[in-house]
């Protein structure tokens, strides 16, 4: 991580929010503090965050072939990646570019509401970015930290993306609300949920969050997919596709939900395939077949 910001003119200090014994302890803590150790031999005991970064593992390696499964250190990196390019966001504007499909620019720039749709993969959190480089008013659903120190400090670098925060306690009227009158909304849906439709995903059904399509469906508003690549050296492009449009659009909202979910699923998929070892999933993606 320390290599990949080695052009930032100020010097990496991950740890300085909360006390730990390094950088690395900091960000396993910010899944999972209490339960996670450090011997007096600086040997770390696997404790609920690790076991989560495992899952992360899980998930990619049931995905691909052995021959390009991302490895735990892997996931462990992109989660230090998202920290770090959250805390430095906070404290100057990352080199960024931005790249706009040209019906996605004309939507834009027309000043009307999106849907935007991301995965976690990549500098995902980074999308948000969009928001100052084109002037946009958007909110962003977030799920809350469980440990309320840790929720406060990742507050506190989610507002440098100068987005309006949304929790997911708060349901879908907020959002609703800010389509109708004009602003945007930023959701990642790739993760999965206790419900949601079965769609294909790699290859298998997965419970599929389809929220962000029907939002679109319901107010009118585009909805559009959007990614941040990492290009290293502490430089990002935000890619900003095409808004999806339903292949049936006579069809019922229903149809046409799962349809634009579907091609978001496909889309994720060809994000997650180019950056595997950056696709950060932390719950088992595909349930088991008995509680299917």
């Amino acid at each position: 991580t320390e290599r990949h910001f080695a052009n930032c003119n100020e010097p990496l200090n991950i740890a300085h929010h909360v006390p730990c014994h390094s950088a690395t302890e900091y960000l396993y803590s910010w899944f999972n503090g209490p339960n996670l150790s450090w011997r007096d031999d600086g040997v770390y005991r696997e404790g609920g965050a690790a076991q989560r970064l495992r899952q992360a593992d899980e998930s990619v390696a049931e995905t691909f072939a052995e021959d390009v499964a991302a490895s735990i250190e892997e996931a462990g990196f992109g989660l230090a990646f998202g920290t770090v390019e959250a805390d430095e966001t906070n404290k100057s504007l990352p080199a960024f570019s931005a790249l706009l499909e040209a019906a996605a620019r004309e939507h834009i720039e027309a000043g009307r509401p999106a849907v935007f749709v991301c995965a976690h993969v990549g500098a995902w959190q980074l999308t948000n970015l969009i928001a100052r480089e084109r002037g946009l008013r958007i909110s962003t659903v977030y799920a809350p930290e469980s440990n309320p120190a840790v929720h406060a400090l990742v507050q506190d670098l989610r507002r440098a993306f100068g987005v309006r925060l949304v929790p997911t306690d708060d349901g879908v009227r907020p959002l609703i609300k800010e389509l109708k009158d004009g602003h945007s909304v930023g959701l990642a849906t790739d993760t999965r949920l206790q419900t949601g439709e079965l769609l294909p995903f790699f290859g298998r059904d997965a419970l599929t969050n389809t929220t962000a399509a029907r939002l679109a469906l319901r107010t009118g508003a585009a909805l559009i997919p959007i990614h941040c690549e990492r290009l290293g050296g502490a430089r990002y492009r935000v890619e900003v596709l095409d808004p999806l449009t339903a292949e049936n659009a006579e069809a019922g909202l229903e149809e046409q939900a799962l349809d634009l979910s579907r091609q978001m699923n496909a889309q994720f998929e060809a994000w997650i395939r180019a950056t595997p070892g950056e696709w950060i999933c932390l719950k088992r993606r595909w349930p088991k077949a008995h509680r299917l």
